[in-house]
């Protein structure tokens, strides 16, 4: 005789914790073994990726109930390439103005910045080292940002939703607590790196989750959380060196 099944909230709510923990070892061994630390972001991103798949098939789901399909890519990108059009220079306008006009001291306590900012312009790499780093850093962010996106907005959020419907339409999208939720432990995972600011990350997850429910994919919610991400580093280029 089979036990009863888990809780989908609580089978979540384990993997979560089962992934952020071993992550967690991982980045504290990697204080000590240089050579392990290096390896946390990819072993994150395999993590993500990986941890949801025997999950689902327990229950007779696969990849695509977690969202993980691409026929709906004109959509998909429709969707994320427009929330992006209209969330990502007032964001700009938000840092350059923040990064300037706030004091030194607000700045190093709310964020990871510190000296006097640069007057905003984009400053591209002077050498080939430099166009390697910045190349490597926009596709490791693609990778990030697929793998997340799979976990949180795909995996975790279907989990939650079977607990917790979804029971307001917002501008077409059907979210809920449960978006609400995986947007709460998507902030707390990003604590591996132990920053206030890194909480920050909860505001555009909701974002992510809103694009997640609209297109019925985590595929047009990837492109605009990999988008963020890349406008981050520009900016932060743009206006620290």
């Amino acid at each position: 005789m089979s036990g009863r099944p888990t809780p989908p909230q609580r089978e979540a709510l384990l993997c979560w914790a089962s992934v952020i923990l071993s992550l967690a070892v991982l980045a504290l061994l990697g204080r000590a073994v240089p050579f392990v630390g290096s390896l946390v972001g990819a072993a994150a991103v395999a993590a993500f990726l990986w941890a949801p798949t025997p999950l689902l098939e327990r229950r007779g789901q696969d990849a695509r109930d977690g969202g993980w399909r691409f026929d709906r890519l004109g959509t998909d990108l429709l969707y994320g390439l427009g929330a992006c059009a209209v969330v990502l220079p007032l964001f700009a306008l938000g840092f350059h103005l923040f990064v300037t006009a706030a004091p030194e001291s607000l700045r190093a306590l709310v964020t990871p910045y510190t000296g006097p900012a640069h007057p905003l312009s984009l400053r591209w790499p002077d050498a080939a080292a430099g166009w390697l780093d910045l190349g490597g850093r926009v596709l490791g962010n693609g990778a990030v940002a697929l793998s997340e996106e799979y976990f949180y907005r795909g995996y975790l959020t279907l989990r939650f939703e079977e607990r917790w419907p979804p029971r307001r339409s917002i501008l077409g999208a059907p979210l809920g607590r449960a978006a609400v939720l995986a947007a709460a432990l998507f902030a707390l995972g990003h604590l591996l790196e132990p920053a206030p600011w890194r909480l920050a990350v909860f505001f555009p997850a909701l974002l992510f989750a809103w694009l997640r429910a609209r297109t019925g994919t985590i595929v047009g919610a990837a492109i605009c959380h990999w988008l963020c991400n890349v406008a981050l580093l520009l900016l932060e280029r743009a206006s620290f060196g």
